[in-house]
């Protein structure tokens, strides 16, 4: 533009020059115009004269009609100031846009402005070749940076892709996977880096693993139930034994609230005073679901290693002394029945000592009489002594009863043969139903033997004279079954329950008639538990009893 400028304007000034030099033909508008045509043609240029009034004088470029004044043109303007006139702007006059360089010259006739102009349409030709050019340029640059960016976008990348695929692996819990990158730059060191955080991951979770495999077993292998709770009194940790006491799935009970768990006011009131005093103490309770226990509760406060003064919750260690307190309860019972049944006696022969010694009784009758008494609760007292010494062997024994060869048939046929005098004397009739060789089981000799002892004289005890007890053995499945049927008094039904427990009495004034402690059906049922079988009684009161013993044959 800046070189077309200068063109121009140099054509205007030699333009100028020729005016001056053919000034007489100046006022021949003719001419001139003929004259400014043809040098215009051969500059390729519109040429334009202008008087100072804004009329056209020549006009290369002229269509029909009448050429509009151009007075307010901004060149022209510029020119009548004497100044060089620019300008681009469209054309109505060429229908184009135009490029105008306007030149004031002073001649005799007057002042006058000689404009030239040149059409732009080259220009905007050069241009959007230009332009098509530099398209062409970027958008092939473009498309080459794309594809070496995309080239090393991807050796870029490819690395990363590798460690974020091994980090999904090693997330699914394969942490022996690493990454392999040649590269030593950034992307390289990435990789090592990746590859020993790896490494301490990997050894950091084996270590974890390993401690949390430890506490499990641990936890496992402590028989009492053990429940962590944080501060807000939530579960957040139980073992097994903790789950089979209270009949709950450790993973139902993480999360809730102690309450939950173990449905008692007052060891969640416990646990709210340790966390807020944190003092660490035990107590007694009872609950009721899912079944009736009664649990000591030891509580422990679970304290941060680095930070001893701080506390996350505590942990309860419970021990069942339901059992404890049964035994408790039975053996103080135990202890009044023992010293109830002892002072019987005792008072008895004590009484009848003094009266003896007090020389009172002169009748040699009488005097015997009261010996035979002593006798009596003498031998009564010392059957009673043996039968809690028996009773307690057993029970103490039990885990560790002899397992000798037992033989039923010939064990219940020695005890009828025995028991037979004391049935004949009382006039009732013994009489027995043996299978022939029957299996043989282990266990205590002795022990057996008294069992069947011990019902035996119970059924002769409570039969009547002229009744009938009919002793049977029998193998059925996988058992020996042994029965001991009598037509005796009977039991009544209420009374059934209660029929095995130490001291109980049916009928308390005839027992101790007959001479009963009151223990021998509870040593039977303890014999029966050593052999690991079970008893059954049928009775009907005024008709008899059958008792049914039933032992299993062990493989």
């Amino acid at each position: 533009m800046n070189q077309l400028e200068e063109k121009l304007i140099s054509n205007a000034v030699l333009i100028q020059e020729f005016i001056k030099e053919d000034d007489n033909n100046f006022l021949n508008t003719t001419g001139l115009q003929e004259k400014m045509q043809d040098l215009g043609d051969q500059i390729t240029t519109r040429i334009t004269i202008i008087d100072e009034y804004g009329n056209v004088l020549v006009e290369t470029f002229k269509k029909e009609g009448i050429i509009e004044n151009h007075r307010d043109r901004p060149e022209i303007q510029a020119a009548y100031r004497g100044e060089v006139g620019k300008a681009i702007r469209y054309s109505n006059t060429v229908d184009l846009d135009m490029l105008y360089i306007a030149l004031p010259l002073h001649t005799d006739e007057g002042n006058v402005v000689v404009r030239l102009a040149v059409s732009l349409l080259e220009i905007k030709k050069i241009n959007q070749t230009l332009f098509y050019y530099i398209a062409i340029s970027i958008g092939s640059g473009l498309i080459i940076a794309a594809l070496i960016g995309y080239r090393f976008i991807e050796k870029i990348m490819e690395p990363i892709k590798e460690m974020t695929e091994v980090s999904k692996k090693m997330a699914t819990g394969r942490l022996g996977l690493r990454v392999y990158v040649p590269s030593k730059d950034e992307i390289g060191e990435l990789a090592d880096h990746f590859n020993h955080m790896a490494v301490r991951l990997e050894e950091m979770i084996a270590k974890l693993s390993d401690s949390n495999t430890k506490f499990k077993a641990l936890l496992t292998s402590i028989t009492n139930p053990i429940i962590a709770v944080d501060n807000k009194k939530n579960v957040i940790l139980l073992n097994t034994a903790a789950e089979k006491l209270f009949n709950i799935e450790g993973k139902d009970a993480i999360g809730k609230h102690i309450l939950e768990v173990i449905r008692n006011n007052r060891l969640d009131e416990e646990i709210k005073k340790v966390l807020q005093d944190n003092i660490e103490t035990q107590i007694e309770i009872n609950v009721k679901d899912p079944q009736e226990k009664n649990l000591k509760v030891y509580t422990n406060l679970i304290r941060l290693e680095n930070d001893p003064n701080k506390t996350i919750g505590l942990v309860t260690v419970i021990e069942d002394i339901t059992e404890i307190r049964k035994l408790e309860k039975i053996r103080s019972h135990f202890v009044t029945n023992v010293s109830h049944e002892l002072k019987t006696p005792l008072t008895s022969i004590s009484g009848f000592v003094e009266t003896l010694k007090s020389n009172t009784i002169e009748d040699e009758e009488t005097k015997q009489r009261f010996l035979d008494i002593i006798d009596i609760e003498t031998e009564r007292l010392k059957r009673l002594i043996e039968d809690i010494l028996t009773l307690s062997e057993i029970e103490n024994s039990q885990h560790r009863a002899l397992q000798e060869e037992v033989f039923p048939t010939n064990m219940m046929r020695q005890v009828e043969e025995m028991m037979r005098p004391i049935a004949s004397n009382k006039g009732i009739e013994l009489s027995s139903e043996i299978d022939m060789n029957l299996p043989m089981i282990y266990g205590n000799k002795d022990w057996f033997k008294q069992m069947l002892i011990n019902l035996i004289d119970n059924a002769i005890k409570y039969t009547p004279s002229g009744g009938k007890v009919l002793l049977t053995g029998y193998k059925k499945y996988h058992n020996i079954v042994i029965t001991v049927k009598d037509t005796g008094i009977g039991i009544p039904k209420k009374d059934l329950p209660r029929l095995f427990e130490r001291f109980y009495r049916v009928d308390k004034a005839r027992s101790r008639k007959v001479g009963g402690t009151g223990l021998g059906l509870a040593i039977v049922k303890h014999i029966i538990l050593s052999f690991k079988g079970r008893i059954k009684v049928n009775s009907e009161q005024g008709k008899g009893s059958e008792f049914t013993v039933i032992l299993p044959i062990e493989k």
